[in-house]
């Protein structure tokens, strides 16, 4: 059986299509709307993920463009160097682009909309260039309203140390997919816009 690369390759990948780890998660999450609907929080089963688990997360909103990570997999603990959970998403990103995170995320929240971002950190003396995506899938939660995000964040190698942040690619296109506007098998990027009981998702890091 062929082994998944602990960090796959994303060389020209973030400008043609989504890598196959997000194309997985976001198959799932297609395959729970019942009649249009946005999946629950509850219907996501860590045992359909498969090789996307170790990469996935999920958000809860605390604020207008805020969410912290509720739940981590272990490779985004790789990717910081230190465990994420119970950190804003934008920990991962550098000052310069939270602002620019914020809108994209809230889309994901308040329109609802499928967002996928490219990402990066430049290369420095000592360490590569970094390329990376990320994917913001909206849930609902027990009262029906839109308070949680499903998604992953896939880069090429980890960030070598905890002061190196990423960053959004902004010569690359963005995505944007409001739900109400999406059929249900739409899976390619866009342009950027101008503005039986199943476990629980649990991803445990460990840190030994």
């Amino acid at each position: 059986m062929t082994q998944t690369p602990q960090f796959p390759s994303l060389a020209r990948r973030t400008q043609d299509a989504p890598h196959p780890v997000l194309r997985q998660l976001e198959q799932h999450w297609h395959s729970l709307r019942s009649d249009g609907q946005i999946p629950a929080r509850n219907d996501v089963d860590p045992r359909a993920i498969g090789s996307a688990l170790p990469w996935s997360f999920v958000l809860q909103r605390v604020a207008p463009g805020v969410a912290r990570m509720r739940v981590a997999g272990q490779k985004l603990h790789d990717i910081l160097r230190m465990d994420p959970r119970g950190m804003p998403i934008s920990a991962f990103f550098g000052p310069d682009d939270r602002s620019t995170l914020a809108v994209h995320l809230e889309m994901a929240f308040s329109d609802p909309a499928i967002v996928a971002l490219p990402l990066f950190a430049p290369a420095t003396l000592m360490r590569k260039q970094v390329i990376g995506q990320i994917l913001f899938m909206p849930l609902v939660d027990n009262q029906g309203d839109v308070s949680r995000v499903v998604g992953a964040l896939v880069t090429d190698r980890p960030l070598g140390t905890r002061k190196r942040r990423l960053s959004i690619d902004d010569t690359k296109p963005t995505r944007h997919e409001p739900i109400s506007m999406m059929p249900t098998q739409a899976l390619q990027p866009s342009k950027k816009p101008n503005a039986a009981q199943r476990p629980a998702l649990k991803l445990v890091v460990n840190n030994g």
